[in-house]
């Protein structure tokens, strides 16, 4: 998280009605969870969903598997759901989204590695 806000890289963390701390970004309403998700697929390139079955569903269902950029060229929009379930990372292919891939390991390592092959 340090590293998304240090680079301005854009997230949404919603939580339930009752789970709304202590981080102040987390968004408690789901509604207005919702929409700035959907303000934020609208616009990626790239979407990572981690360790969260529900929202990495929802998330999957309302990304496009494409965008077309500025100049006109057509682009594909990576999605990935990183989780230790293969139901969950599975979930998103039986539901439509054709476009997930779906990589079933600990989170923890998977950031870890990644944070490694980025030189972070």
């Amino acid at each position: 998280m340090a590293h998304l806000e240090k680079r301005r890289v854009p997230y949404v963390l919603a939580g339930s009605i009752r789970d709304d701390g202590p981080l102040p970004e987390v968004t408690g309403n789901v509604y207005e969870a919702q929409n700035k998700m959907r303000d934020q697929v609208r616009g990626a390139t790239t979407v990572i969903c981690l360790a969260t079955m529900l929202y990495s569903i929802a998330v999957g269902n309302m990304t496009p598997s494409y965008r077309v950029m500025p100049d006109g060229t057509i682009r594909e929009v990576y999605f990935y759901c990183v989780d230790i379930s293969e139901f969950t990372a599975n979930k998103l292919g039986d539901r439509g989204s054709l476009s997930a891939k779906g990589i079933v390991t600990n989170v923890q390592d998977f950031i870890v590695t990644l944070c490694t092959g980025l030189g972070i």
